[in-house]
């Protein structure tokens, strides 16, 4: 298994809880997740992916909700996002869930008040033996503000993506 700088303290903390819950093979299945990381994680998420077109959130923790300025949990992810890092995003989640591996890049996205952000993305694989599709657990840390837009809650940019080997190799560089 191979490791990329994850820059962020809680993005390592975030990869440590990940990689120390239970597996079968080389992944955890939801089942096995403790929603009581969310108070010392609160920017976890969870998505379900049903087809390149739904994409489920299926929690969203208190510092995400707050970024969006409601809770989203239920909703088609897809939807909140740009058509650019739509086009962006459901290959890279094909790639991962895949192969399967995990991600780290570097999300641009317009929080609920109108302040622009890139933040520090983390996402990794799991099962989800009860529902039957792949799942991904993913953390995000904010790394800086980089302007305001009008407009609500949306994902902008996809940039940077680094794979992390978790023990089924990654994809070839792009």
């Amino acid at each position: 298994m191979s490791h990329v700088a994850l820059h962020s303290r809680d993005a390592r903390r975030f990869f440590d809880f990940w990689n120390g819950m239970p597996k079968t093979g080389l992944l955890p299945d939801r089942a096995s997740f403790n929603a009581d990381i969310l108070h010392e994680l609160p920017t976890m998420t969870i998505l379900e992916v049903i087809s390149p077109e739904r994409i489920d959130l299926h929690l969203m923790g208190p510092g995400a909700c707050e970024a969006l300025g409601f809770d989203p949990t239920g909703q088609n992810y897809l939807d909140l996002q740009s058509p650019e890092a739509r086009a962006l995003y459901v290959p890279l989640i094909e790639e991962q869930i895949t192969r399967p591996c995990g991600r780290r890049n570097i999300v641009k996205m317009r929080h609920a008040d109108g302040i622009v952000t890139r933040a520090e993305a983390v996402t990794l694989p799991m099962h989800h033996a009860a529902g039957g599709h792949p799942m991904i657990l993913s953390y995000f840390t904010t790394i800086d503000i980089v302007g305001f837009e009008e407009g609500g809650y949306q994902v902008l940019n996809f940039e940077d993506t680094e794979w992390i080997d978790i023990g089924a190799g990654i994809p070839a560089r792009r």
